[in-house]
């Protein structure tokens, strides 16, 4: 049952076109003087162009139209609650559902994956999720089925803070950092805690724009370096069509896995039909190497957010 606390949300939209730097704000990175608009700046903004773009309409929305939607926004929360065959995602200790997000803490830059958190500048904790820690007590061989069930999510859990995963070939981070390999988890990019959102923008190009995943329904876009020549063809440019810079075509936000469970398919261009096509993707394209318990595993545990 659905309910996303857009708290959570550190960018909005795929391309991150709504996300504004602002050098009055007091979401910096800590040590640089990057600074980034507060979401409630953000959505206001995507709330008056949207009214203007979608909605067609013939005038701005006034500040106290946008302020009332903007309240109204930062009010929505999104968790799943109950699990099909692991019943109450509260039950024996669950951190499951809508109440427990509520309090859960958040700030601009908590548990940051490259420079640490902004405000205790404590390292970056790959342990982002503990919502089913009690249930690990469990096992695959336990008689009770609904036991067996919060097993298999408590080891999903585990998988997505630990898991290695050598990350290659990604715009965004090898690029930008300088480094052919960083080994991470799905935590790396996921490290808002108990939220699976990243708490600072950081748009990403993992692949799924590129012309080997065109399908016929898709459209093919060539583009040209004017000073290099150098040619892509994409799907999407992303974030290249907002900022015009050659890094970010390819480039996306990474949306918050709360509740993903409720809106298939899955990935900016909708090429993955279920969750199991996202593990999918994802072992394939980082050559993960997981079992397939472990792959049944990782979707149990991304069903109950």
């Amino acid at each position: 049952m659905p309910t996303t606390n857009l708290k959570f949300l550190s960018t909005v939209m795929w391309d991150a076109r709504e996300t504004t730097r602002d050098a009055n704000s007091t979401d910096c990175i800590y040590g640089t003087a990057v600074c980034f608009s507060p979401v409630s700046f953000d959505l206001s903004t995507q709330s008056n162009h949207a009214t203007l773009g979608h909605a067609e309409a013939l005038r701005e929305l006034t500040q106290e139209e946008r302020d009332a939607i903007v309240a109204f926004e930062l009010g929505l929360f999104t968790a799943q609650i109950y699990d099909k065959k692991a019943g109450e995602l509260t039950a024996e200790k669950g951190r499951g559902g809508p109440k427990k997000l509520v309090k859960q803490d958040y700030y601009f830059g908590i548990n940051d994956t490259l420079v640490g958190d902004y405000k205790t500048l404590v390292p970056f904790n790959p342990d982002v999720m503990s919502l089913y820690d009690s249930w690990s007590r469990y096992t695959s061989h336990h008689s009770d089925q609904t036991k067996r069930a919060r097993a298999a999510i408590a080891r999903g859990e585990d998988l997505f803070n630990r898991k290695p995963i050598q990350i290659t070939g990604v715009s965004g981070i090898n690029d930008d950092l300088g480094v052919a390999v960083l080994p991470g988890t799905c935590t790396t990019c996921h490290n808002t805690p108990n939220s699976g959102n990243h708490s600072t923008p950081m748009p990403l190009n993992i692949g799924i724009a590129d012309e080997s995943r065109r399908t016929p329904d898709m459209p093919l876009y060539t583009l040209q370096n004017k000073a290099t020549g150098e040619i892509v063809k994409s799907t999407d440019p992303g974030r290249a069509l907002i900022t015009g810079k050659w890094k970010d075509i390819g480039r996306f936000k990474g949306p918050i896995l709360r509740a993903v469970a409720s809106r298939p398919p899955y990935f900016h261009d909708g090429s993955a039909a279920n969750l199991a096509e996202v593990v999918e993707f994802y072992n394939n394209r980082f050559s993960m190497g997981l079992t397939t318990q472990e792959k049944a595993d990782l979707v149990a545990f991304l069903a109950t957010l």
